[in-house]
């Protein structure tokens, strides 16, 4: 189904449910380099990590309506690179600091916007740049690394090296996420990996995803870029959801079974938005002409999104009315147009 016809049902799905969407504009710190990464824990708690950048400003932390510099702790404090959040707020920053020596960063958040600095055991050993983190429950967190094929696992204060984790069929893993302490999901080259209750096993479906998200233990999405493809997984196989031809898909987020993003480029042209609604993918109109980045899918009714201005981030917030209300600033434009 081409993205024309899909927008015109996007016009009768919002009609029937009386919804209204909108945009508004909500400012962050002044920062020279971009994005990276934006994760919400829930809508009132959100962070977003800024690309090398060795100073206070390259964390954002969201609360209270407002974007501030979010204090990651640290004295050689370098570039964070990834974070994991539960709904509660609790979570892990992964990155780089130091000073001569480059050593992995590992920090946590009980939740509350506070962060503190976790010492682990391979700052300066041959773990060092491990990817992850994927926060599975309070204090039960995986790092995956490929030279290991397995993860770094810390949990209740205790780190761990777990080796030759993944079923062979696999091939190198690519991206990881985890439901629950006893369930988790790691895409590959060939398939996916699934891991229930201790046990890996190896899952048929479609190969070199980079992207992987699931919201409950039967409900998952995955992207490959190349493909131009968001697959889903509906509890028993992974199914082809959307393709957009000739664009690579470069960003999905996803709040549940009905309410997802994706964003997807095209060389130099400008970037496409669409939204996946019940069983329905539309495009939306974003409200910079270059288009945005980063989805984070908060609710079923809003989400966040980065693009530039003058050099410089600027956050989106899109919400429907009546569910939700501007943080502050207004109303910027309808997307339902």
């Amino acid at each position: 189904m081409k993205p024309g016809k899909l927008l015109t049902l996007a016009l009768i799905v919002g009609s029937i449910t009386g919804a209204h969407a909108a945009w508004e504009k909500v400012p962050m710190p002044r920062v020279e380099e971009p994005i990276i990464k934006m994760a919400f824990a829930n809508p009132a708690l959100g962070y977003a990590l800024v690309y090398e950048t060795y100073s206070s400003r390259n964390f954002f932390r969201y609360m209270n309506g407002a974007w501030a510099l979010g204090g990651l702790p640290g004295m050689f404090l370098g570039c964070p690179s990834n974070i994991s959040l539960l709904p509660s707020g609790y979570g892990w920053v992964t990155g780089i600091h130091g000073g001569a020596n480059w050593q992995w960063y590992t920090a946590r958040s009980w939740g509350g916007g506070v962060w503190e600095y976790v010492p682990n055991p391979y700052e300066q050993g041959p773990f060092s740049g491990t990817g992850g983190p994927s926060v599975a429950a309070v204090e039960d967190v995986w790092f995956p690394y490929s030279p290991i094929n397995g993860f770094i696992h810390y949990k209740n204060g205790r780190w761990e090296e777990l080796y030759n984790v993944f079923p062979s069929e696999l091939g190198r893993a690519l991206s990881v996420d985890f439901v629950n302490e006893n369930d988790g999901w790691v895409s590959g080259e060939n398939g996916f990996a699934h891991y229930e209750n201790g046990i890996w096993r190896f899952v048929p479906g479609p190969g070199g995803c980079t992207g992987i998200q699931f919201t409950a233990a039967n409900d998952g999405w995955a992207s490959n870029y190349d493909a131009g493809t968001v697959y889903h997984f509906n509890g028993s196989s992974w199914n082809p959801s959307f393709t957009l031809p000739g664009h690579k898909v470069l960003w999905i987020s996803f709040y549940d079974r009905n309410n997802g993003w994706a964003v997807y480029g095209k060389g130099g042209k400008p970037l496409k938005l669409f939204r996946y609604y019940l069983v329905t993918w539309y495009e939306v109109k974003p409200p910079d002409p270059d288009g945005v980045t980063n989805p984070c899918s908060v609710s079923d009714s809003e989400a966040w999104f980065i693009s530039v201005e003058n050099f410089q981030p600027v956050s989106w917030h899109w919400y429907t009315e009546p569910s939700v209300k501007p943080t502050s600033l207004g109303r910027i434009k309808a997307s339902f147009k």
